[in-house]
C-alpha cells in the first residue's frame, strides 16, 4: 500500500501555523489579564479617558507631555522611544503606590484644572466591552487561516494562512494596548507591543504571495533567493527592534516600500497574465489588498494618541482580506481543475481515436481485403472462400469486442468500481474457461470510500487485465489464475497471479510486446507496474492505479 503520511515540509508548515495561532490565543488571554491588573483612573465612578480637546499635563508631581499619552511609541529614534518607556514606567509606579492621585488637565485655550481620581481596576465586563469586537475579527482571521490551509495545502495556501495567522496575532496583541483607558502595567505593555511588532513583520508574506500567485514570476524562478530576502528582512527588523537598535516608526518607510512591491507584483499579474480569466480573478485580490494596505499605511502615519476607534476601523475594514484570499485560491483551484478536465478530455479523445485506428479500423481494413480475396475465389475454390469467411468472422468478432469495450468505457451509467469488477470478472471467465484454466477474483477494501474510476482508468484497467490474461493463455500453461482488487486511499491495486511455468524476467522484459504494452498503458495514467516471475514458480502482475 502507498505511504499516505503527510510530507515533512507540510508538517513543518502546519506546525508554524499552529504555533502562531496558539500564540494568538495566549496573547488574547494576556491582553485581558494585562487590562485586569493595570491600575485604572476613575472619577465619579467613570473611567478617565483621553479627549481630543483636553490633555493631561500632570499626575501628582509627575509632569506629562503630549507624547507620553500616545498609545504607541511612534518615534523615529530609539532615544525618544526609550524616554517614552521611562515615563510609562514612572507613571505605572505612581499608580500602583497610590489609591488616589491628583490629575491636572489643560484644554486648548490653556485653561488648567485638577481632579482627584481614584486608582482602581476595570471589571471583566468593561474589558470585554472594549476588546470584544476586535477579538471577534481576530477569531475570524484565526478560523480563516485554518480553513484556507486545510483547503489549499499548497505554497500560496500556506502563505495566505501564515499571513492571516500573523495578522490575528498582530490584532490580538495590539488591541489591549490601543483600547486601554490611559495607562497599562509596564511589563505587559512592553510585552504586548513587542509581540505586536514581531507579528506585523510577518505580514511580509503578502509580498511573497504577490510574487507567486496566480503563477510564479519569472524573476523568482531565476532568483529563488529573493524569497529568502523577504523573510530575512522580517527576522532582522524584529531582532533590531527587540534589541532597541531601531524604533517603531523607523520601519514605516520600509513598510510603504514593501506595500508598493506587493501591489506591483499583483498589478503585473493582473495586466500581463495571458489568461483572461486569471486577469479578472486577480482584480479581486488586487483591489482588496490595495484598499486595506492603503488604509493601514495611512493609519500608521497618524499619531495613535487620539483615535481609539482607529484600530477597530482597520480590523473591520480588513475583514475583506480573509474572504478575498479564500475566494481567490478557491477560484484558481476550480479554474485549474476545469483546465485539467479539459486536458484529460482531449487526451481521452486522442487515445480513443488512436485505439480505434489501431484496432477497429485496422480490422475493417482487413475485412475489406479478405472480402476482395473471397470474391476472387468464389467461382474457383470454395475452400479458399470458406477460409476467408472464417477470417472475416474472426475480425468481426474482435471488432465487436473492441467497440463494446469503448462503449463501456464512455458509458456514464457504468462508472462505478462495481461495474469495473463485473466487467473484469466476465473477461476473466470468457478468456480462461475455454482454456480449462480456473479463475477467481478477490475484492479487498471498500470502494465507497474512494473516488470513482475515470474513463481513462477504466480503459487502462480493462486493457492491462486483458493483456495479462492473454499472455497467461499463450505462455504460462497455468491451471489456476487468481486476480485481486484492493481499494486503498486514493489508489487501487490490481494483482493477477498464476501457477504456470513462469519465466525469467531479465530475458523477456525488453522484447516482450505484451509487457511493453502494459507498461505504456500504466505510464499514461502515472501508475506503477511490477511483474514478478521465475522459472517454475508462476508469475504475478501488480498494477497500482492512482486516483488523484
Amino acid at each position: 500500500m502507498p505511504n499516505t503520511a503527510l510530507p515533512i515540509h507540510h508538517k513543518i508548515r502546519w506546525t508554524i501555523i499552529i504555533l502562531i495561532l496558539a500564540a494568538s490565543v495566549i496573547m488574547t488571554l494576556a491582553g485581558i489579564y494585562a487590562l485586569k491588573i493595570s491600575p485604572t483612573l476613575y472619577f465619579e465612578s467613570k473611567v478617565v479617558t483621553l479627549r481630543e480637546d483636553i490633555v493631561i499635563t500632570r499626575i501628582n508631581d509627575q509632569e506629562i507631555d503630549e507624547t507620553s499619552l500616545w498609545k504607541l511609541p511612534v518615534f523615529f529614534t530609539p532615544k525618544e522611544e526609550r524616554a517614552w518607556w521611562f515615563t510609562q514606567h514612572k507613571i505605572d509606579k505612581i499608580l500602583k503606590e497610590n489609591e488616589q492621585v491628583v490629575i491636572t488637565f489643560m484644554d486648548r485655550r490653556g485653561v488648567t484644572w485638577q481632579i482627584i481620581a481614584d486608582v482602581d481596576y476595570m471589571t471583566l465586563g468593561e474589558i470585554v466591552k472594549r476588546l470584544g469586537l476586535v477579538h471577534l475579527v481576530w477569531l475570524i482571521y484565526l478560523v480563516s487561516a485554518i480553513t484556507i490551509f486545510r483547503r489549499h495545502p499548497t505554497t500560496p495556501g500556506y502563505i495566505s494562512a501564515f499571513f492571516l495567522a500573523s495578522s490575528a496575532l498582530y490584532l490580538t496583541s495590539l488591541t489591549p494596548v490601543v483600547h486601554r483607558p490611559v495607562f497599562m502595567d509596564y511589563f505587559w505593555l512592553s510585552l504586548l507591543i513587542k509581540v505586536f511588532f514581531v507579528a506585523s513583520t510577518g505580514q511580509i508574506s503578502m509580498v511573497h504571495f504577490a510574487m507567486i500567485f496566480p503563477k510564479r514570476k519569472k524573476i523568482i524562478e531565476e532568483n529563488g533567493w529573493i524569497i529568502w530576502l523577504f523573510y530575512c528582512y522580517s527576522l532582522g527588523i524584529s531582532l533590531l527592534y527587540l534589541l532597541e537598535f531601531i524604533s517603531l516608526k523607523t520601519t514605516l518607510p520600509l513598510l510603504v516600500f514593501w506595500v508598493v512591491v506587493m501591489l506591483s507584483g499583483l498589478a503585473h499579474s493582473m495586466i500581463k497574465d495571458p489568461d483572461v480569466f486569471m486577469r479578472k480573478q486577480m482584480r479581486m485580490t488586487f483591489f482588496a489588498l490595495l484598499l486595506v494596505s492603503t488604509y493601514f499605511v495611512i493609519s500608521m502615519l497618524v499619531l495613535w494618541h487620539i483615535e481609539e476607534n482607529m484600530l477597530l476601523n482597520i480590523a473591520l475594514f480588513s475583514l475583506i482580506l480573509p474572504f478575498s484570499l479564500i475566494l481567490s485560491l478557491d477560484n484558481q483551484q476550480l479554474y485549474q481543475e476545469r483546465i485539467a478536465v479539459e486536458v484529460n478530455s482531449r487526451k481521452e479523445k486522442e487515445r480513443i481515436h488512436r485505439e480505434l485506428h489501431d484496432t477497429v479500423l485496422n480490422d475493417l481494413a482487413s475485412i475489406s481485403i479478405v472480402t476482395e480475396g473471397a470474391l476472387r475465389f468464389i467461382d474457383q475454390d470454395p475452400r479458399q472462400v470458406n477460409n476467408r469467411l472464417y477470417q472475416i468472422k474472426e475480425y468481426t468478432a474482435d471488432s465487436s469486442r473492441q467497440l463494446r469495450n469503448f462503449l463501456w468505457v464512455i458509458d456514464d451509467r457504468q462508472s462505478t468500481w462495481n461495474d469495473v469488477v463485473d466487467s473484469l470478472r466476465r473477461l476473466g471467465y470468457d478468456l480462461l474457461n475455454y482454456q480449462d484454466i480456473s479463475f477467481e477474483m478477490e475484492i479487498n477494501g471498500d470502494s465507497e470510500d474512494i473516488a470513482q474510476p475515470s474513463p481513462a482508468i477504466k480503459h487502462a484497467i480493462f486493457q492491462i487485465f486483458r493483456e495479462a490474461l492473454i499472455n497467461i493463455t499463450k505462455h504460462s500453461q497455468a491451471k489456476h489464475v487468481l486476480a485481486s482488487i484492493t481499494y486503498g486511499k486514493n489508489v487501487v491495486i490490481v494483482v493477477i497471479s498464476d501457477d504456470g511455468v513462469g519465466f525469467d524476467i531479465n530475458e523477456v522484459k525488453d522484447n516482450s510486446y505484451g509487457l511493453l504494452n502494459m507498461k505504456n498503458r500504466v505510464d499514461e495514467i502515472h501508475g506503477e507496474l511490477v511483474v514478478k516471475s521465475s522459472p517454475g514458480q508462476g508469475s504475478q502482475v501488480i498494477v497500482q492505479f492512482p486516483l488523484k
